[in-house]
């Protein structure tokens, strides 16, 4: 029992101390003097309680915008919302910055975060990705406006990380082409690929998609257009064979040749 009441003791203390810290929280919030405002705000953001820091340099901001306190609060007000990965609203603040402080020497730094909180809110492949091409319009306009910066290589990487989210979502499509046996489409949308994204990690599958489907658009074809097809089919097999010579997908596709040369193909009347 002894050795329990310095445990409550130091939890009474301790409560103490965060309801004192509490109180004088509230009661600089609340108060007229921006300068200990602006304090408290900077030891909060230091100590990392940046949601408490917020609020107060959205009060020194409002009363000082144009003073050396309201550039920083409106810095940190960015940083804040960005530690707490609240995107948009850091965002809102970082995109700023450049706007209202021109001259700041923090311009690039809020620049490139900006761009970081577009890339945040990147959806995953399945969605719709105009975020993630926004985000990459944001990159690109760093990169353009700070051509020798520091963060190039990270930019660098950033973006290849989200044109790889892109080709990931044209191939979902591509894929769901097929497996609703919508055949022309996914051919369309397959050649379409090859062509945008000529070194895909994803080039041997939409390849495959691409010859696959094209072989049953073939065999469901209307009788006007079965020549063609068949000829395009033989060069898709062709070009396939040439870039793929050991791929397993070939298996499937050896016996095209044979079963395309059976297909007749109706005399057209003069």
């Amino acid at each position: 029992m002894l050795f329990l009441w310095p445990m409550k003791l130091l939890i009474a203390l301790t409560f103490l101390l965060i309801l004192g810290a509490c109180s004088s929280y509230n009661k600089v919030l609340k108060s007229d003097d921006y300068n200990e405002k602006f304090v408290m705000a900077n030891t909060l953001y230091d100590k990392g309680q940046f949601d408490r820091s917020i609020a107060l340099y959205e009060q020194v901001y409002q009363r000082m915008p144009k003073s050396s306190e309201g550039e920083v609060a409106y810095y940190r007000l960015g940083k804040a919302f960005y530690a707490e990965e609240d995107w948009y609203m850091a965002s809102y603040y970082l995109s700023a910055f450049g706007m209202r402080f021109p001259f700041s020497p923090k311009c690039e730094e809020t620049f490139f975060l900006s761009a970081l909180c577009a890339v945040q809110n990147s959806p995953e492949p399945s969605l719709d990705q105009s975020e993630t091409e926004a985000a990459l319009n944001e990159l690109q306009n760093f990169i353009s406006r700070y051509p020798e910066s520091v963060w190039m290589d990270t930019c660098n990487q950033v973006m290849d990380k989200l044109r790889f989210k892109l080709e990931t979502k044209d191939v979902l499509n591509i894929r769901l082409y097929a497996k609703t046996e919508n055949y022309r489409a996914a051919t369309v949308a397959a050649e379409s690929f090859l062509e945008s994204y000529p070194i895909s990690t994803y080039r041997e599958e939409v390849s495959a998609i691409l010859l696959r489907n094209s072989y049953l658009l073939t065999v469901n074809s209307v009788d006007t257009k079965l020549e063609d097809r068949i000829k395009k089919t033989r060069e898709r097999y062709s070009i396939f064979l040439a870039e793929f010579p050991e791929s397993t997908y070939l298996r499937e596709f050896d016996n095209y040749l044979g079963k395309l040369d059976a297909i007749v193909v109706p005399k057209t009347t003069p």
